[in-house]
Formats: structure tokens, C-alpha cells, sequence
């Protein structure tokens, strides 16, 4: 018999340490699940129902002192279990954000052995049912006319066309909205379009540029992530602003309080969790664009670009082709081929979406 799953889990991290043990688990979308204990050789055991396993546990590489063995089974069809073999018992805290699971598994040494509920079950609530939200971000603009083609023509100018191309495509499904951070040639900071990320609840952002470079020949398409680097300089912003810490991707860190190093924890695993997002969003939309330009890169770049920042919003940068480049640039003045990369990255997102949001965008 086969049975139709209703979340894929795609990643498992693990983030090891001598007393506390973080482990974060992606999912296409919210699921069931229980999690118990089992003092008999110490192990942890997570029940998930109607999701498939999609990643590998056999290239997920840890050296842990509290996790001696991870794996995986199916006590009952369309349930999978994962099984964390322990050094010794401990105990265990769940984090809810968006799809995502965080397991904090921490050991006390000398401590006794803590028994656990046998069958602790928690149901995750499905989201009311919303527009999936797309920021696009028009690089440049008023007083800032970003790189200069041959013919003069401004980046800022290209970029918006493009981008509200892709809003129209975007806001002509019934459940999809584009939120654009400028509608004409005004000037927006880079730090001000983050925020108009965040007010919009977005669940991905995209910002659009056309690149430059001395060498006129230079040609293609570019797509950047966030680089670690740049991760964690913004982490470290997050933690010292307060008015930031309050809420970060539906984890509530108010609870933390002032803990530096809880806040610290909870921000990286989800901005390394974003940025693993990223690259697979990055990479959906160059395979989309290999269909109607050529690519600079085959493969996703990463940058400390500051409009990828958001630690909890999957983002991208797409540089559509070299301005400096005449022929380029010809070819992105033109209204057709304009069109055509709308397309083309509109066709990514809804790929996307398909294949990691758990939701299916047809257009009308």
C-alpha cells in the first residue's frame, strides 16, 4: 500500500556539545508528533506521524558525547520514528518554530536518572490558512541609480521592471501575495527594507540587482545566500537589540530572558537553518533560469550581503546579468527578456513552494 505523505522531513542538524546537545529538524510543513524516553539502554525515541524521511541518516556527520547513535524505523505504517541511542539518560526540551523542531537533550552529571512520561504526546496546530507572502526587493533607487550600462542605462530602472513583473505573476494567484519594498524611483535603506521584510510577514525574500564589472565580457546570472560570516555579525546585532529579541521566527525568547547564551543558541540554529533554506531556494530558482539565460554560476553563491540577513526569512540576491556587458545590457532593457527572467523566477518559487513549503501554486 502507498501512502500520501503529509510532511517530508528534509534536514537534520545536529549541534553537539559536552553538556547540551541541540538538534534542529525541517520539515515541509507543521506535524504530529510524540516524543518518550526508554531508561533500558537510554534512548530517546520521536514519533512522527504521515512524514517521510528525505535526507540520508547515513551522511549526517556528529561526534557527540551525549548521542552514541541516531536512527531510524517505521513502528507502524505512514509513522516514522527516529531513535537517539544516548551515552547516558537525560532530559529533553521541545521548541516549536514554524516547521522546524528544536530538541535541546541536556545531561547532568552525577545527576540520577530522570524518568519521563512513557508516551509524551504533543499536537502541533496546523497555521490558519494564509497567502504564502514573497518580499521582492528592487535593488537601488532615488538618489542611489546602482551600476551604469554602456548606454547609461541605470541598474535601478531594470531591477524594478522586473520586480514588478514578478509581483504581477506573484499577486495573480489566489493564494500568493507580493510585497514589493519600492513601487517607483525612491531611495529605501538597506536596513529599512529588512524591516519591511519582517512587517510583512514574509516567507521568502528575493532582491533583485544586475551586476557589474570591468571586464565588459563578464556575462550571466548570479544567485548569492548569506555567508556565515554575515550570520553571525546579525546575530550578534539581534542579541544586543533588545526590541529584536522578543520574537524570532514563532520561538518566543522572551522566556529566556536575559540569558546571552540561550538567545545566542536559539538565533544561530535559526539563521543556520535560514541560510540552509536559502541555498536550497537559491538553487531551485538558477535551475528555473537555466531554461532562458546563461548563468554566471552554476551554483549558489554566499555573501554578507546585509538584505539577506533575516534570521528566520529564507533570502536571496539574484544579480539578472552584467549591465557592463553591451550585449547584456541590450538584452536587459528589453521588455521580452524582462518577461522572461519574471518568469522564470516565478516558476522557481512556485517549485519551491511545491517542493518545501508543502503547498501547490497553479497559475490562472
Amino acid at each position: 500500500m502507498t501512502f500520501a505523505y503529509a510532511s517530508k522531513l528534509t534536514a537534520i542538524e545536529i549541534f553537539p556539545a559536552k553538556q547540551t546537545t541541540h538538534i534542529i529538524l525541517n520539515f515541509t510543513q507543521p506535524t504530529l508528533y510524540r516524543f518518550f524516553s526508554l531508561e533500558n539502554k537510554p534512548r530517546l525515541v520521536l514519533d512522527l506521524q504521515n512524514t517521510q524521511l528525505i535526507t540520508q541518516l547515513k551522511t549526517i556527520s556528529f561526534s557527540d558525547p551525549n548521542i552514541k547513535l541516531l536512527r531510524s524505523g517505521h513502528p507502524v505504517p505512514n509513522t516514522l520514528r527516529l531513535v537517539f541511542d544516548l551515552d547516558k539518560m537525560a532530559t529533553h526540551q521541545i521548541v516549536v518554530e514554524k516547521n522546524k523542531l528544536i530538541i535541546e537533550i541536556t545531561r547532568a552529571p552525577g545527576a540520577r536518572k530522570i524518568s519521563l512520561p512513557k508516551k509524551k504526546k504533543v499536537i502541533v496546530k496546523t497555521p490558519v490558512t494564509r497567502d504564502v507572502v514573497i518580499v521582492i526587493d528592487p535593488g537601488h533607487g532615488g538618489k542611489d541609480p546602482g551600476a551604469l550600462g554602456p548606454s547609461a542605462i541605470e541598474e535601478k530602472n531594470i531591477v524594478l521592471a522586473i520586480s514588478q513583473q514578478l509581483a504581477n505573476l506573484i499577486n495573480a494567484q489566489s493564494n500568493m501575495r507580493a510585497v514589493l519594498t519600492r513601487h517607483d524611483d525612491s531611495f529605501v535603506t538597506l536596513r529599512d527594507r529588512l524591516k519591511l521584510a519582517h512587517k510583512g510577514n514574509a516567507d521568502l525574500f528575493i532582491s533583485v540587482h544586475a551586476d557589474s564589472f570591468f571586464d565588459n565580457q563578464s556575462s550571466g546570472v548570479s544567485i548569492y545566500a548569506l555567508s556565515k560570516s554575515g550570520a553571525t555579525s546579525e546575530a550578534a546585532r539581534w542579541i544586543a537589540k533588545r526590541e529584536n529579541n522578543s520574537e524570532l521566527g514563532g520561538a518566543d525568547l522572551s522566556e529566556v530572558g536575559q540569558n546571552y547564551l540561550l538567545r545566542s543558541v536559539l538565533i544561530d540554529l535559526s539563521q543556520t537553518a535560514t541560510i540552509t533554506d536559502s541555498l536550497r531556494f537559491g538553487t531551485t530558482l538558477l535551475d528555473s533560469l537555466n531554461h532562458v539565460t546563461r548563468l554566471h554560476y552554476s551554483h549558489v553563491e554566499q555573501a554578507p550581503f546585509v538584505v539577506l540577513k533575516s534570521p528566520d526569512i529564507p533570502s536571496v540576491l539574484i544579480e539578472t546579468g552584467f549591465i557592463s556587458n553591451p550585449k547584456e545590457e541590450t538584452r536587459l532593457r528589453s521588455r521580452y527578456h524582462q518577461s522572461q527572467l519574471a518568469e522564470a523566477l516565478f516558476k522557481g518559487i512556485q517549485e519551491y513552494s511545491k517542493k518545501y513549503l508543502g503547498n501547490e501554486y497553479v497559475a490562472h
